[in-house]
């Protein structure tokens, strides 16, 4: 390119797109037209000032790194004289909007011509530039030119000192530069420049190997040999096998063609030219690109005669065998201001973007299909004069973004586009780029994320002043939201919603998913969707994953959620929401209002006969007396069931005085009396001394009843069944006599089974683990010397609201004490939680 062309070669990088729209000054999201898919784009930052020192205009370039920080490069006015111009860069790091100092590249009194930048993925940038010297210095002429590389270190701290490729006094003329990396981090740099102000242009190239260092100059161009007149702006990539491929400019006469030259991965000599094109009246700069599957793709404009419209083509250089493909027609087009950069997409699809006149100056596009090997019909995408300048990049996922300038707003404005799902989004202004001249270049990172730099004047009176932008989404949150607070399920069915909640998103999701998990931590469903535009709706039916009723009583909720462009879920919010009518909860008979709340409750009998249920309170751990049923004898012995009749309240078995024994189903919350609605389960049980219920010990969700024979110290297991009624029994143990206490605690250990414990009159505790199959694993002493001064000791579930079984136990002065769960089969030390209860006559 000659030395006021603006570089737009681009490393790729993984970019979301959609339209922008302006609205208020700010930039944001809109669908690309035409597609109802497609993915938002991150909006553009407030415009950041780089530098407000006047900037020469002619010269801009910007790279992404690897890291995700910017580097731009820039020639800034440096003294009174208006030839007096110094190469700056300033880098700005990843996730910030804030661009550091400028840094002078160069160490001698000189201005920058061409200007390229390369990013590596070893995190360096490499910048390459012509320097001309200041013509004010005694003995210096124009022309008298060197080329110079100097290097960013990964972590953006410093530039290495200048390096010469071409030395003061080597060289004439900017001829246009070019840089390409092949896969092992060799850099390969190609220029165009004559020995003598009078020589021919000739193409020339050289390397830096693994140690940094350039090699010697190599022309590669046969210019003078072939009787033509020069050999310039080349361009160059490196197919996926390391081959390095120059192609450039030729002309000899009133014609001009296009050469290339090209060196094998492991060759030390670069072969002889070859042509790539025909004869042409006149022939562009080429512009050539590396697509993935090997092959490279140039792009070129050629006028064959003056007859003939000028016509923008491409050619093919075919991976297997190195052989180039006839040009091909993209569109004729009349005074194209610069050669398009072919970009290439995963798919193969090959876009063009360039400026030229037809009934007045703008920025259009093409694209090959690579399906089809057909160019699409020419867009324009202004809307209005474009003056000459315009920049184009392509994503890792095929998304093609342009930049361009065009008239507006009484100055200039500096616009974007993008090419998503085929469609392109309708044009957009970057925020703060309306002034009297700008010019922008843009670059695009690895995460997705662009950069803009461009400079411009407000008025002729202020200098000419470089900004920057970037794309950033704020961080993916929850804006408003409705959440409702319960989840009522009574009366619905499977197909019915109990709960939908909605979150309004900051930034659009790719999907969301919503958990919902027991005080235990356990889940008890995942609903999972993509979001619409920017809100999450659930529809929770209040089941299981499996199927059933959720339990009653409180389950947390935590929402996340995947942005689009990532892969990772992100947690955005979390809350409760309580289940009512769903499930009944281990020993869970009430709440404070009525309704069973998912906490575990007890028992107790006073000697007027009166049943209270006292409702357990999570926030302290104690308990509130409250639901009261008279009219019992106080030798009744209660036993805290399961729901036996499969109306998702919690049912009470009660041995009589006469020793039959009853299946109380009291309605949920209400109290329990003689006269609640019972079903008679059989008499003869006051054979036994010990009545409890562990929870479901057979793995069929149903609860189970534990008996011990106060003659014989046999155990027995009573199943419950889905009729409601109570299974024969199965003896478990031969004599368990020296056991004096025996106690249902519900699941222990998480497993989901029921377990017991034993206190024998050592008083040493021990826990008896539930197998599933309705038996018991072996003992396990969890205390020794526990417990002798309690009277009562009952598995009351879960009090405390954490999901684990709780103890609670009163000693023989009537003082109550509650003995964490841990979970894991055990329990922590004990609190008391309630003296003066030595009236009840039993705790259950």
């Amino acid at each position: 390119m000659g030395r006021y062309a603006l570089s737009r070669s681009r490393l790729a990088a993984a970019i979301s797109s959609v339209a922008l729209a302006v609205a208020g000054g700010a930039v944001f999201p809109l669908m690309a037209a035409g597609t109802a898919t497609a993915a938002p784009l991150a909006p553009w930052a407030a415009a950041s000032t780089i530098t407000g020192t006047d900037v020469d205009t002619s010269v801009l370039d910007v790279v992404t790194a690897a890291d995700g920080s910017a580097v731009a490069v820039w020639n800034q006015f440096a003294g009174t004289s208006s030839n007096e111009r110094k190469l700056y860069a300033a880098v700005r790091p990843a996730d910030s909007d804030t661009w550091g100092t400028p840094t002078l590249l160069a160490t001698t009194p000189t201005e920058a011509g061409s200007v390229k930048l390369h990013a590596s993925a070893d995190g360096t940038v490499t910048a390459l530039w012509v320097e001309f010297p200041d013509e004010t210095s005694p003995g210096s002429g124009e022309l008298d030119i060197r080329l110079v590389s100097s290097v960013l270190a990964a972590d953006g701290s410093a530039w290495s000192d200048p390096a010469e490729i071409v030395g003061a006094g080597e060289a004439w003329t900017d001829g246009g530069i070019d840089l390409a990396e092949a896969s092992d981090g060799t850099l390969t740099a190609v220029w165009g420049t004559r020995a003598t102000e009078t020589s021919k242009l000739e193409v020339s190239a050289a390397t830096r190997g693994a140690d940094g260092s350039w090699s010697e100059p190599v022309q590669i161009s046969t210019a003078v040999a072939d009787g033509a007149d020069m050999a310039a702006n080349p361009s160059v990539a490196v197919a996926a096998d390391g081959t390095t491929v120059v192609v450039y400019e030729q002309t000899a006469g009133e014609s001009g063609s296009l050469l290339a030259v090209s060196k094998a991965a492991d060759a030390t000599e670069w072969t002889a030219p070859v042509a790539v094109t025909g004869s042409y009246q006149s022939v562009s700069s080429p512009q050539l690109t590396a697509a993935d599957d090997g092959s490279l793709t140039l792009a070129f404009e050629g006028h064959t005669s003056e007859s003939e419209p000028e016509t923008i083509y491409t050619a093919t250089r075919a991976a297997a065998d190195g052989t180039w493909s006839a040009a091909e027609t993209v569109t004729t087009t009349d005074d194209l201001v610069d050669t398009p950069e072919p970009l290439i997409a995963p798919d193969g699809d090959v876009t063009l973007v360039w400026v030229d006149y037809t009934t007045t100056f703008g920025t259009r596009t093409a694209t090959r299909d690579a399906s089809t090997g057909t160019w699409s019909a020419v867009k324009t995408l202004s809307t209005t004069y474009v003056p000459e300048q315009y920049d184009a990049a392509i994503g890792d996922d095929g998304t093609v973004r342009a930049l361009w300038t065009q008239s507006g707003g009484g100055g200039r404005l500096l616009m974007e586009s993008a090419l998503t799902d085929g469609a392109w989004t309708s044009p957009v202004q970057l925020p703060g780029s309306a002034t009297t001249f700008v010019r922008g270049q843009i670059s695009v990172g690895d995460d997705g994320a662009a950069t803009a730099v461009w400079s411009g004047t407000t008025s002729a009176s202020v200098n000419t002043q470089l900004y920057g932008s970037r794309t950033t989404w704020p961080t993916l949150a929850v804006g408003t939201s409705t959440v409702p607070a319960t989840a009522a399920l009574k009366g619905t069915t499977a197909s019915s919603t109990a709960w939908a909640p909605t979150w309004q998103l900051s930034r659009p999701t790719s999907s969301w998913s919503l958990t919902l998990t027991d005080p235990a931590g356990k889940t008890v469903r995942k609903l999972t969707g993509t979001a619409d535009g920017l809100k999450a709706t659930a529809s929770w039916n209040g089941r299981t994953t499996s199927g059933g009723y959720a339990a009653n009583g409180p389950l947390t909720w935590a929402l996340s959620a995947t942005q689009d462009g990532t892969s990772t879920a992100v947690k955005l919010a979390t809350g409760t929401v309580t289940v009512t009518g769903g499930a009944a909860v281990a020993r869970d008979f009430a709440g404070s209002d009525g309704t069973p709340d998912g906490n575990g409750d007890l028992l107790t009998m006073n000697s007027t006969g009166t049943l209270t249920y006292q409702l357990g309170k999570p926030a302290t751990g104690t308990y509130l007396g409250k639901t009261s049923g008279s009219g019992w004898e106080p030798t009744v012995k209660a036993v805290p069931f399961g729901d036996l009749n499969g109306d998702r309240c919690n049912d009470v078995l009660v041995r009589m005085t006469d020793g039959s024994l009853r299946g109380y189903r009291p309605a949920c919350g209400k109290p329990l009396t003689p006269s609640t609605s019972y079903t008679t389960l059989g008499t003869g049980w006051s054979a036994y001394n010990v009545l409890t219920s562990p929870g479901d010990v057979t793995g069929d969700g149903r609860a189970d009843l534990i008996a011990r024979n106060s003659s014989t110290g046999a155990v027995y297991l009573y199943k419950g069944t889905s009729s409601g009624t109570l299974s024969a029994r199965v003896k478990l143990y031969s004599d368990w006599s020296g056991y004096k206490k025996i106690v249902g605690v519900g699941d222990l250990n998480g497993d989901g089974i029921g377990d017991l414990l034993a206190q024998d009159k050592s008083n040493n505790l021990y826990r008896y683990t539930g197998t599933g199959s309705g038996t018991f694993k072996a003992r396990v002493k969890l205390f020794s010397n526990w417990g002798g001064s309690y009277n009562t000791v009952v598995g009351v579930g879960d009090l405390t609201g954490d999901g684990k079984a709780d103890l609670v136990s009163r000693d023989s002065s009537g003082n109550v004490w509650r003995n964490n769960g841990t979970g894991t089969g055990s329990f922590g030390s004990r609190t008391q939680i309630a003296s003066g209860w030595g009236s009840y006559k039993s705790l259950s």
